[in-house]
Formats: C-alpha cells, sequence, structure tokens
C-alpha cells in the first residue's frame, strides 16, 4: 500500500520550501515544511534544491512525496520463523519484503510520472538514508505531509527508522536532468562529524 502527495515549491537556497496549497488561491503562501538538503561536497556541487524553481524566479514549482509499505504482516511473519529456527525461509521472506517495498515504491512513481505527464525515465526518486539526502530526520516532516500514520498503520521510531522496516519514503524530482549522486561523505564520516 502507499500514500503521495503533490504539493507547490520553490528553493530558496539548500531548501525546499513545501507550501499549503489552498494558501495558492490566497495569494499568500503559507510554507507548510521546509526541507533542507546538504550540498554535494566537491564534484559538481550538487544539492536537491537546485532542482526546483527558485523563490527568486516567482515561479510555483511542484513536487510530489510518497510513502510505500508492504504492512506489518511481513516482520510478524519473519520474527514467527525466526523463533521456530526456520532462519533460511526467514532470510528469504526479509528479501522478498524488501523487494517488493522496492518494487512498490517504482510502480508508485510510475503512476506518479503519469500523472504529471512525464516520459517514462524522466526525473528520480530520493529516499532517506541514501547518499544524496542520508539523514533520516524528515521523515518526520514526510509524515506530516501525508497519511502515512493513519492511511498505512506506519509509525517512525526514535531515530526517525520506518515501521514497518519494509516500507520507503522518498521525494519526487520531475527535473530532466535529475541524477543521482552522494554529498561527498561516508556514513561513518557524517556520524563522527555531526
Amino acid at each position: 500500500r502507499g500514500v503521495y502527495g503533490y504539493f507547490p515549491c520553490q528553493s530558496e537556497g539548500n531548501s525546499l520550501l513545501i507550501y499549503d496549497p489552498d494558501s495558492l488561491e490566497k495569494s499568500k503562501l503559507q510554507v507548510l515544511q521546509r526541507f533542507t538538503f546538504p550540498r554535494q561536497a566537491g564534484g559538481e556541487d550538487l544539492c536537491l534544491a537546485d532542482y526546483f524553481a527558485s523563490r527568486a524566479s516567482g515561479r510555483i514549482d511542484v513536487v510530489a512525496f510518497q510513502v510505500v509499505t508492504v504492512g506489518p504482516a511481513a516482520t510478524q511473519r519473519f520474527e514467527v520463523l525466526q523463533e521456530a529456527g526456520e532462519y533460511t525461509e526467514a532470510y528469504y521472506l526479509h528479501g522478498l519484503a524488501v523487494q517488493m517495498a522496492e518494487a512498490a515504491a517504482d510502480y508508485l512513481h510510475g503512476h506518479i510520472r503519469r500523472e504529471l505527464g512525464l516520459p517514462p525515465e524522466r526525473g528520480k526518486r530520493y529516499s532517506w538514508g541514501y547518499p544524496a539526502i542520508p539523514e533520516l530526520e524528515d521523515h518526520q516532516k514526510v509524515f506530516e505531509l501525508l497519511p502515512a500514520e493513519s492511511a498505512l498503520e506506519m509509525s517512525l521510531t526514535s531515530a526517525y527508522q520506518l515501521v514497518p522496516e519494509q516500507s520507503t519514503a522518498a521525494i519526487i524530482v520531475h527535473h530532466p536532468q535529475a541524477k543521482y549522486f552522494n554529498i561527498g561523505t561516508s556514513r561513518i564520516q557524517q556520524l563522527i562529524d555531526p
């Protein structure tokens, strides 16, 4: 299962301002969330905010967010198998559930592309915890924008991990030049230098 939504937005430096859609009609933009993304050290100096229309341009852009999950049954079955000593079967099930979550995320991303009228390969899907946006705290902001808790029965741990584990949250970047990149630091380095 999954949830997704479109929001008006503009970039400002390394930040993406997410506006209340109702505030567009009132001509006074109300910021619902602000996502501040890290900028790549060296290389092309990339940042996800660069892929959206800037506030200075006066144009309003659109961003999509999505959350998908295979639900709690996979985790529950995994735990039952482990308790029974069926480790091989448990790990096969876990791998299948992880792959199903990724397939669901890819399917929903394709659906979003179709709704936006984009070619099948245009844009990218970025998830928190991966090289372009390694920190997980923004999962909380995504949960405030989308009904992941009520519609999908999901939650977050105190470290902002998704529960159930076989789930993903992502920001959809529709820019034709979007590409995957890392911010130039390893996860170990990020933990050492907060």
